[in-house]
This record gives structure tokens, C-alpha cells and sequence, in this order.
């Protein structure tokens, strides 16, 4: 008995260490951020409060920070999946762009079919695009080992060429305003779910019920239990019978499909159809989102709201103060250096925590 309560003790210390261990990057970023603008020759507190309004100011501006965390969210879960196996995926952005290609073709192509089959046929193309471009690095990895991170750059270039190529010449509309694919067959769109002040649509319930799955999935199955046990020593996992290479490859292959539903549910609920350079960096955006919430599902969300308010304010604030949108790529840049320093600020903030304590 006592030694459960000591197990417990041991857990809620550690989960209490993460907490304050997030809590203390997102504080330096912030104080990062303030001194660059600073620099620059803005007042902090003027910006922030801009980003803050140009976010969240009216109900238009919320439906537009919502409609910005699904494909965040979506990206940031890919990346999280992987987490939990011990491997970084930073492949998201090429399997988010090609997914989108796959839901382009199959909403361009199959004519015909009510939407309640044509819908789920062009997300399910989305996830296999985006899980077949995830399976290439995969396999070079878990064959030759090949350097993961190497490979996962590489394709991300490949992935916006390919797309730029099927824009122009295989897909693309000649009477289109800008670089676009031929539009999607009206039986592929996502539904909205309101149009006024503006649309949001189906999007965003998709996205929170396969939140609710990765939960289950992460923190009250076998599988999910095995897969952690993964992530944390891959020798120790070996040796207790678990088929390391077999969750590596579910991880990294899986994370490529959700990945892939974040370009179709672009494309099919927000823009009807494939434009060159759609993505503003999506896939990059769930990287330090996923690795801050060490893959939980329920600080992804969080944590792709706030990314979304960035993206949505910082354009305000360009347009009102003059300051940059790239401030989003200064935050961006901020926290993955940060997080890459996690373990030193686990230690000092454990080392703060014990001395407290005494």
C-alpha cells in the first residue's frame, strides 16, 4: 500500500514538473518576444493587446482563429503521435500538402456520387496521400535507418515542387484569378455548420472527435500503454516482448494520414479547391505545439488556439501598427529552441521545487 502511494506521489510530482516546466517556456518566449519588439521599436504591451483584439474582437474574428485550429490541430496530432513512439516527425507539412492533393483529386474526379459518399471517399484520399508519403521516409528509416529528420526536410521541399507541378499542369484551372486546381465537385464539401458572421464548417468536429480517440487511445488501452513504452526505451520494449519496429511504423505511417486530413479539410471546407501554397506553414506550427503538450490531445487544442489567435491577430497587427506577421515565426523559433533546452529547465525547475519543499 505504501509503496503505491509513493508511486503516486512520484507521478504527480512528475506531471507537476511538466506543467511547470510548459508554464516556464511559454513565460520566456513571451519575454523574448517583448524584447525583440522592443528592439524593433514597439511597445510590447500595445502589440499584445493588438494580437489579443485582432484575435478575438468579434464574433467574425473567433470563427476565423477556429476555422485556423483545425488544420494546426490536425498537424500538431500528427506530430504528437509520434511523440508517444519516441520519434519527431517533422514531416508533417509535405504529408498535410499531398493529403491535400488526394482530396483534390477525388473531389475533381469522382462525379456523380451523393455527398454522403463522395465526403468520406475524398478524406479518406487525403489520409492515404499522406500516409503513403509519410511511408517512404518510414521505410528507409526502419530498413536502412536512414536519418529520419534528413529525409523528413527533404520530402516537405518535395511535397510544395509536386504541388506547384499538379497545380500548373495537371489539375489546374486555366480561368482561375490565381495558381488553383479545377474546383471540387460541389458534393465534396464539408458542410457548414454556420455561415453568419462566418462559416465554419464540419471541420472542427472531426477534429475534436479524433482528439477524443488519440485520448483513449494514448491513456486506456494496451496498445497505447505499449506504444509509450516505446517512446521511452526502445531496448527495454524489445526486451519485453513488444514489436518496436511495428508501433514505430503505426506511428509515423498513422501520423502521416492525420496529417493528410488536415490538407483535405482544407481543401474541401475551406477553398473548394487546390491552390499552390495554400498552407502557411501548418504543418511547422504543430511542432512545438505537439512537443509543449508532450502529445496530449486536450493541450493540443489548446495550444492550436492560441497558435490559430497568433496567425489571425499578427495580420491585424500588421495592418494597424506596422509590426510584422513573422512575429508568429519569432514565437515559432522561440519555443523549439526552448523546448530543445526541456531537460535543463526540468532540472532547474526540479531543483526549484525540491528546495521549496525543504
Amino acid at each position: 500500500m505504501s509503496k503505491r502511494i509513493a508511486e503516486e506521489k512520484q507521478k504527480d510530482k512528475h506531471v507537476l514538473i511538466q506543467a511547470l516546466t510548459t508554464v516556464f517556456i511559454i513565460v520566456i518566449a513571451m519575454l523574448i518576444l517583448c524584447v525583440v519588439l522592443l528592439i524593433s521599436g514597439n511597445n510590447p504591451v500595445q502589440v499584445i493587446s493588438a494580437l489579443v483584439v485582432g484575435a478575438f474582437g468579434s464574433p467574425a474574428k473567433i470563427i476565423n482563429v477556429l476555422n485556423k485550429t483545425v488544420p494546426i490541430c490536425f498537424a500538431a496530432l500528427a506530430v504528437g503521435l509520434a511523440k508517444q513512439g519516441g520519434i519527431f516527425n517533422i514531416g508533417v507539412e509535405g504529408q498535410l500538402i499531398f493529403g491535400a492533393l488526394g482530396s483534390a483529386i477525388a473531389g475533381i474526379y469522382l462525379q456523380g456520387l451523393p455527398a454522403w459518399i463522395h465526403i468520406p471517399l475524398s478524406l479518406l484520399a487525403g489520409m492515404l496521400f499522406g500516409a503513403l508519403y509519410a511511408l517512404i521516409p518510414t521505410a528507409m528509416f526502419l530498413k536502412r535507418r536512414v536519418n529520419l529528420l534528413v529525409v523528413f526536410i527533404l520530402m516537405n521541399n518535395v511535397a510544395k515542387q509536386l504541388i506547384t507541378y499538379f497545380v500548373f499542369v495537371v489539375i489546374g484551372d486555366p480561368a482561375a484569378m490565381s495558381p488553383a486546381s479545377l474546383p471540387l465537385q460541389e458534393s465534396a464539401w464539408l458542410p457548414n455548420i454556420m455561415t453568419s458572421p462566418g462559416k465554419l464548417n464540419i471541420g472542427i468536429f472531426i477534429m475534436l472527435g479524433l482528439c477524443a480517440v488519440l485520448y483513449f487511445l494514448y491513456y486506456k488501452t494496451t496498445a497505447g500503454f505499449r506504444m509509450k513504452a516505446v517512446g521511452l526505451n526502445r531496448t527495454a520494449s524489445a526486451y519485453a516482448g513488444i514489436s518496436v519496429n511495428r508501433y514505430l511504423f503505426v506511428v509515423l505511417v498513422l501520423g502521416g494520414a492525420i496529417a493528410g486530413l488536415a490538407g483535405s479539410v482544407e481543401v474541401m471546407g475551406t477553398y473548394h479547391r487546390l491552390y499552390d501554397g495554400f498552407s502557411p506553414g501548418y504543418g511547422f506550427d504543430g511542432i512545438p505545439i505537439a512537443l509543449l503538450a508532450n502529445g496530449n490531445p486536450i493541450g493540443i487544442i489548446v495550444g492550436s488556439i492560441l497558435f490559430a489567435a497568433l496567425r489571425v491577430g499578427s495580420l491585424s497587427v500588421q495592418l494597424e501598427m506596422g509590426v510584422s506577421s513573422e512575429i508568429v515565426s519569432v514565437i515559432q523559433g522561440t519555443l523549439i529552441v526552448l523546448i530543445a533546452c526541456e531537460y535543463i529547465l526540468k532540472f532547474a525547475v526540479a531543483k526549484l521545487a525540491n528546495r521549496k519543499k525543504g
